[in-house]
């Protein structure tokens, strides 16, 4: 037996982007980015060069995700499909001083930015120094094996949020989930909403198309132009169409961001800390309604879609039945004009009649004048002849009558 071609990769898939193993304290910068113009390229070399500063060595094979560290850094890179990930670690304290602009020499468009702050003392962290007069949302995760702060509130300096984690009893791979899913949380948070400016922008589109398909179906219920309004649909269903291919692969994605982080903040299995909300109740009051706008976009579009169908159906219903109609009127027209011929035919029997008639008679008049030599029995031939004018004719009619019977009928 032969092993399955697609077999190791199968299998590593799962084991493809592990978690680190983490011991407070320290501190992280994590950003995600769009790739530059670029290519795999020069995001190669930016990595190497960021890699060079901190001491730290590239590892030799690179399939995409990778971690690498020294005992002052740690450097963690994941390729998505249209972004990546880069986060920075200080190992040795739970400050980001020494990440300060590392990541800044890197091709791209910075999509997003979080500071972790992870530290295992015994006495609170003092919040002020790090919220300063903001909302701060915090709960207790993991079980309670440690606390979580934020204000999801963008710094003055790079527009990067801040994040306190205090480490209660959290082992070492809980420590790296952690950190890694609240990374994720703010990093999808991110790429979920790049879909809400589109479906701001296109929210008034689909009002008019609305309005547009309205006015066309009352126009159909009135019996208009078909044709036109046809020709006026087709138009509006292309623009439609043009609309759901352009946002199609965003709203998509957008779904399965906010998926992510749904499923990133259920893990991290929050309890309440009194007077804070949690992390999912700052969710759901600030990005759940971003979310709803999205999907209502996506799901608009695709109901007018479906009204342009069948309001279409229906025109080509008309369409079809007006054909129908106008070829009726056609058979019709034939069928009159195939009775006014066998009217005008039979009108012209009589005339049939007596010319048939008459070369019947004549026919007969020289067979009898050729082949009779006394005069006195061909004079009384001829008479008879001549008396039996009328019974020709009715032979004659009734022959004919006998023919035309089928046509008369039908």
């Amino acid at each position: 037996m032969q092993n399955h071609p697609l077999r190791n990769q199968i299998t590593q898939e799962v084991h493809a982007r592990p978690f680190q193993r983490f011991k407070s304290n320290l501190g992280l910068v994590h950003i995600a980015a769009f790739y530059g113009a670029g290519g795999e390229q020069e995001l190669s070399d930016a990595l190497s060069q960021l890699l060079s500063k901190i001491n730290v060595s590239m590892p030799e094979t690179v399939d995409g995700f990778f971690y690498v560290e020294n005992d002052l850094y740690g450097v963690r890179y994941e390729p998505h499909n249209e972004f990546y990930t880069l986060t920075l670690y200080q190992l040795d304290s739970a400050k980001v001083e020494k990440l300060t602009g590392l990541w800044e020499s890197l091709p791209g468009e910075l999509l997003c930015g979080v500071k972790i702050f992870f530290s295992g003392q015994q006495a609170k962290p003092n919040l002020k120094e790090f919220f300063g007069i903001h909302q701060v949302s915090g709960a207790e995760v993991m079980g309670g094996a440690a606390k979580v702060w934020t204000d999801f509130y963008p710094d003055d300096e790079m527009g990067f949020v801040t994040m306190v984690v205090h480490n209660t009893a959290l082992k070492t791979f809980q420590a790296g989930r952690l950190l890694q899913r609240l990374c994720e949380i703010e990093t999808y948070r991110h790429t979920a909403l790049l879909a809400y400016p589109i479906a701001q922008a296109l929210m008034p589109q689909l009002t008019e198309m609305d309005q547009s398909l309205s006015e066309i179906t009352h126009e159909i219920a009135t019996n208009a132009d078909a044709p036109e309004l046809l020709k006026r649909l087709m138009a509006l269903a292309a623009d439609v169409e043009a609309l759901s291919a352009e946002t199609a692969n965003r709203f998509s994605a957008s779904q399965a961001y906010f998926a992510v982080v749904d499923s990133r903040i259920a893990e991290l299995r929050e309890e309440r800390i009194v007077g804070l909300q949690t992390v999912q109740q700052f969710m759901d009051r600030r990005l759940d309604p971003a979310k709803r706008t999205c999907i209502a976009a996506n799901e608009r579009l695709e109901r007018l879609s479906r009204r342009i169908a069948r309001a279409t159906e229906l025109i080509r219903s008309q369409v079809d039945l007006s054909i129908e109609r106008q070829n009726q009127q056609l058979l019709e027209g034939l069928n009159d004009r195939a009775r006014r011929q066998l009217r005008l035919q039979a009108k012209l029997e009589s005339f049939t009649i007596i010319v048939v008639t008459y070369y019947a008679f004549d026919l007969l008049e020289r067979s009898i004048r050729n082949t009779v030599s006394a005069d006195i029995l061909r004079d009384q031939v001829l008479m008879v002849l001549s008396c039996s004018v009328p019974i020709m004719a009715g032979v004659i009619w009734w022959y004919v009558r006998k023919l035309l019977k089928h046509y008369g009928d039908d």
